[in-house]
């Protein structure tokens, strides 16, 4: 099962419309494309930190195209840094294969 961790930080470099309304329109947009994502599955869980403008977010059984595909929609208003994970303990049983292995050509 393909898992992804991915920590996203709001593109505070970019100016708030100056027109109110047309502010809110745009947040009530990301909140309908973030349920969407939610929804279809793309996204199991997204998350802010409490500073407000950064957070993370959990996406499983979705190919990397997928994902790409999915962040690219956010483009330019937020950022991404993407980390695929091994879940434990398969992490810790891969690590245990790896140093048996190593001490295998040591002897």
């Amino acid at each position: 099962m393909t898992q992804f961790f991915i920590l996203w930080r709001q593109n505070n470099s970019l100016q708030p419309d100056r027109d109110p309304m047309q502010q809110v329109r745009q947040t009530e947009g990301f909140l309908a494309l973030m349920r969407h994502q939610l929804s279809e599955g793309s996204l199991k869980e997204v998350h802010g930190f409490l500073d407000g403008d950064k957070g993370y977010a959990i996406s499983k059984d979705v190919s990397e195209e997928k994902l790409y595909a999915e962040l690219q929609a956010w483009l330019p208003y937020v950022t991404f840094e993407v980390h695929q994970t091994v879940p434990f303990p398969k992490a810790i049983e891969i690590s245990l294969e790896v140093l048996k292995a190593r001490a295998q050509m040591m002897k």
